[in-house]
């Protein structure tokens, strides 16, 4: 709009408030509305997706960790959140908003690989891809509701393209997430189509010091001895 009317602020925003008075326009936040389409002009409540209002509300957003599960269909449980992220050349993080009872949450993240982009209303919005989910969910399980939420959610993932994944894999280089994702590829070897060279080529990294799969839970843990690591009794039973 104010390319429309070449750069006028007074007569941009002049042209919102009509349009908003008028009932042809949303005011989502500042900066970020919403244009009717005509078959909406009269109708007194209009639901807006939260998926459209994410991509759209900075630009170069990428609907990302817990929420990106969400998208993709597999996530364990619903939330009223939205985490999205946005590149590290940002010095600073958006401010997150609420409208309609979502709320809108942002990061900064890497955005140079694991992008992949799903149909939204005819419109793409791009979002982490499931192998960079998995590394996420692995490093960054708080970012997921917790380990055990993320691990209920990729159950439903039926494939990995496990040389995609490996390749990402340097962009994870502690051992830690190595020794977690070997435990997990061995769990689904025969679901993800797992060759054994893949765990082979993990276990190079395989530390001396024992290890975790949740930081936090130093009791009630069982060892994983191909692995080193140590893993919580409620949780073996994933994948059997």
């Amino acid at each position: 709009m104010l390319d429309y009317f070449s750069g006028d602020v007074d007569k941009t925003n002049a042209a919102l408030r009509w349009l908003i008075e008028s009932a042809k326009a949303l005011r989502i936040k500042n900066g970020l509305y919403y244009f009717k389409q005509p078959d909406e002009w009269f109708k007194e409540k209009v639901s807006i997706s939260p998926w459209l209002i994410a991509a759209n509300a900075v630009e170069g957003s990428v609907i990302a960790y817990h929420s990106a599960l969400r998208l993709l269909g597999t996530a364990y449980s619903e939330t009223k959140e939205i985490q999205i992220a946005v590149g590290l050349e940002r010095s600073r993080v958006p401010k997150g908003f609420e409208y309609q009872k979502v709320n809108y949450k942002y990061f900064r993240s890497d955005l140079s690989f694991g992008i992949t982009e799903h149909i939204i209303a005819e419109k793409k919005i791009k979002a982490f891809d499931k192998e960079r989910l998995i590394l996420e969910g692995l490093m960054h399980p708080d970012k997921f509701y917790g380990m055990a939420e993320f691990l209920a959610s990729i159950e439903e993932v039926k494939w990995l393209d496990l040389d995609h994944l490996m390749d990402m894999l340097n962009n994870y280089p502690l051992p830690t997430v190595s020794m977690r994702l070997g435990w997990l590829l061995h769990k689904y070897r025969q679901k993800w189509y797992v060759d054994d060279a893949y765990l082979h080529r993990l276990k190079t990294n395989r530390p001396e010091d024992r290890v975790f799969l949740v930081n936090r839970q130093r009791k009630g843990n069982a060892l994983e001895k191909a692995w080193n690591l140590m893993v919580p009794k409620t949780l073996l039973s994933l994948g059997k």
